[in-house]
């Protein structure tokens, strides 16, 4: 067996959170829109599509500002929803911007799908008695709604799913690797695997933390660092594929 402990990341990793994200957003939209209308704020109801199309490239011109530590997720949240409404002749107020991300919150992990294949991939790995477990960044309440939703939550045991807001400590800060390698690995000699969907939070954190790491490039984002990962797969079921053969798997 080549890994006996393996973590993955959530969004993007385990499921399609720019999927997610869309449903979610304009969800959301059809929520506030008829309030605009009715408090006279816009006489037309703007197009969902448009709303989302801007709002999504509202939420990539400051991902990298937030993603760097420049900016924090209050201010993130508000500076994409404040130029998706100006662009829009809507009038922006930061209360609204915080409710409408508060019903997000809420509401995002109806919308998250499992990739195909990921329960009876988490179920093999747990069979062949693999350490499984979960790193990612986040509340805890709105992290363990979407692992719920996966339907995985049952099968990798509550202290194996290591959420930021819990420990204190967020990729790609070693601090969170270790908290998982505690918690999982049988030694510490132990190179544990991590697979994820950002080159800087999950393979550069992995990898600088003395992880081996699979990079689940989904969005075709070119790496910017000499970090070099085990494999780069684009998608999923290249990913269960490649540890059924290393891992020596069943079923």
């Amino acid at each position: 067996m080549r890994w006996n402990t393996i973590c993955f990341d959530l969004d993007n990793t385990l499921f399609s959170h720019e999927h997610a994200f869309e449903q979610a957003i304009t969800h959301c939209y059809y929520q506030f829109v008829q309030q605009w209308l009715d408090e006279g704020r816009c006489r037309l109801q703007p197009d969902a599509a448009d709303w989302f199309r801007i709002f999504k490239r509202n939420s990539d011109l400051y991902w990298s500002s937030y993603e760097d530590g420049q900016i924090g997720e209050k201010t993130y949240r508000r500076l994409r929803y404040h130029d998706t409404v100006r662009a829009l002749n809507l009038p922006y107020t930061d209360r609204e911007a915080d409710r409408f991300h508060q019903y997000y919150d809420a509401v995002v992990a109806d919308f998250s799908e499992p990739f195909p294949g990921l329960q009876r991939f988490i179920k093999a790995l747990v069979h062949a008695r693999v350490n499984v477990g979960i790193i990612t960044n986040g509340s805890m309440a709105k992290q363990l709604r979407k692992i719920d939703k996966l339907g995985i939550r049952s099968i990798i045991p509550d202290d194996s799913i290591i959420i930021s807001e819990a420990v204190h400590a967020a990729k790609p800060s070693k601090a969170i690797f270790d908290v998982a390698k505690m918690r999982l690995c049988t030694s510490e000699a132990e190179v544990p695997l991590y697979i994820g969907d950002s080159w800087q939070q999950d393979v550069v954190g992995a990898l600088d933390a003395n992880w081996d790491a699979i990079y689940l490039n989904t969005r075709f984002e070119k790496p910017n660092t000499a970090h070099e990962p085990v494999c780069i797969f684009e998608s999923f079921t290249d990913v269960i594929e490649f540890i059924y053969d290393q891992n020596k798997l069943k079923g």
